[in-house]
């Protein structure tokens, strides 16, 4: 098996507000993108050829994977789901059995060798890699029942009592055997229980039940580390958590080049690699592990989290700081007492007091005085709204998620789990208590100012 197919053809709507300009497999996670972070693993498990199935914004994915030998990037348009898109590109593979994988899918290099090595060695028609069914809601997801590692169905969406197992876009496949299922697909999703409702699109996991009832035989591997689907703006952080405690956690030494600078009074506890030319200025707390970016600047008391991921060319200055398990992108400028949590993308700014958690986007100013709530009065976890629907995140639901090109006013304040839509105004003193949408001005309107003089002769004078 030395051909994979990447799935990264979806538009991503249940991720606003960052669908908008972002294909899922382009989002950026602990320093590089989804896309970028599984040709990696691929490549480095000897995967000769990688085909990248795009639809939705396929200039970015192709912007990606410039120059990368062995990776072409293939566009399909109007894809009609998954099994639609495979349907296409699977006459271009040669190989009698091939990887599939979804283009929105972190998880680790162990995890991709482990099931590569295990479904070249089944002799199975197809396997997946699954893992057992904890907390997490059935009805999110592809499930299938197993039994000592057999397939014996695949559910879309079902109730828990049918399934033990949650699929994780992770398959492997005899080509030949494939193709037959996905012609025989009816474009969307038949096998689903009393009163469940399929949306009109063709699954590959509906051609993987047709092959189960072919007499095909069907293996699953569990997955030993976490595999995250980023589906929700809060799988951003998931994932973020997955990959630092995987690859900056575990670092063992540091690596520091000759032309970085480190001040005699800075501490470090921990490992780090710096890249060339940055500063590590007076006063500078480094609390654990961390990854520096080149000819970023870190100085004036400065407090970096462990764990930690920061990119090129920043400034992270004058006593702010930076929590544990966080990730900021390229070209950041982080400044004055901010206190901030999370993952930012390129080119942000949050430099004069403030306390941030969540996510923020690119080219977003977090201005002074910003203040995100983190706790509800009631000490529940927070609930979200995707599309409509309300969602229970595991984790993350009361971060505060910014949109791409967002400006926030001074003081504005904003509750645990809002989301504000890309190229926004949040005005100042703003006390943001719901969704924001894209392209919206939102600011306080003063309803009466009173004027009246004021002198000595109010003191007796």
């Amino acid at each position: 098996m030395k051909t994979a197919i990447i799935l990264a053809a979806g538009k991503g709507s249940k991720l606003w507000p960052y669908n908008e300009y972002w294909p899922k497999a382009a989002l950026p996670v602990a320093g590089q993108s989804v896309l970028s972070r599984m040709i990696g693993h691929l490549k480095s498990l000897s995967m000769e050829r990688i085909i990248v199935a795009a639809d939705y914004l396929d200039k970015r994915l192709k912007s990606l994977c410039h120059g990368i030998e062995g990776v072409e990037v293939v566009s399909v348009s109007a894809p009609q789901g998954t099994a639609d898109t495979l349907e296409r590109l699977l006459p271009m593979v040669t190989d009698e059995k091939v990887l599939i994988v979804y283009g929105d899918i972190v998880t680790t290099q162990a995890a991709m060798q482990k099931f590569i090595r295990q479904s070249s060695d089944s002799g199975s028609d197809a396997d997946l890699l699954v893992k057992p069914l904890d907390q997490e809601r059935t009805q999110d997801w592809f499930c299938a029942n197993v039994s000592d590692k057999e397939v014996l169905q695949i559910y879309g969406h079902p109730r828990p009592h049918y399934v033990n197992h949650r699929l994780l876009g992770v398959y492997a496949a005899r080509t030949a055997a494939l193709q037959s299922a996905l012609t025989q697909n009816p474009g969307f999703m038949t096998h689903v229980n009393v009163g469940m409702m399929p949306p009109m699109e063709a699954a590959l996991e509906q051609s993987l039940q047709i092959m189960i009832e072919a007499g095909c035989r069907v293996t699953a591997h569990c997955a030993e580390t976490a595999v995250i689907d980023i589906d929700k703006p809060w799988h951003l952080l998931q994932a973020a958590h997955l990959v630092l405690d995987h690859e900056i956690k575990t670092l063992m030494e540091s690596s520091i080049p000759d032309s970085a600078v480190i001040h005699p009074s800075a501490e470090i506890k921990g490992q780090v690699i710096l890249g060339e030319g940055v500063i590590v200025g007076r006063n500078v707390q480094i609390k654990g592990n961390a990854v520096i970016g080149k000819g970023t600047i870190i100085e004036n008391g400065a407090i970096i989290g462990a764990n930690s991921v920061i990119g090129a060319d920043c400034v992270i200055t004058d006593y702010c700081k930076i929590g544990d398990f966080s990730v900021i992108g390229n070209r950041n400028r982080i400044g004055h007492c901010a206190e901030f949590e999370g993952i930012t993308f390129d080119n942000v700014s949050f430099t004069h007091y403030g306390e941030v958690f969540g996510v923020v986007g690119t080219s977003t100013d977090i201005a002074a005085g910003v203040t995100i709530g983190v706790l509800r009065f009631d000490d529940l976890p927070q609930m979200q709204k995707v599309q409509g629907r309300t969602e229970f995140p595991e984790k993350f639901g009361n971060a505060v998620y910014f949109g791409d090109y967002t400006r926030t006013g001074i003081a504005s304040l904003y509750m645990p789990g809002v989301k504000i839509g890309s190229n926004s105004v949040i005005g100042p003193a703003v006390l943001v208590e719901q969704d924001v949408p894209s392209r919206t001005l939102l600011h306080l309107d003063q309803q009466q100012l009173v004027k009246k003089a004021w002198g000595p002769h109010r003191y007796g004078w």
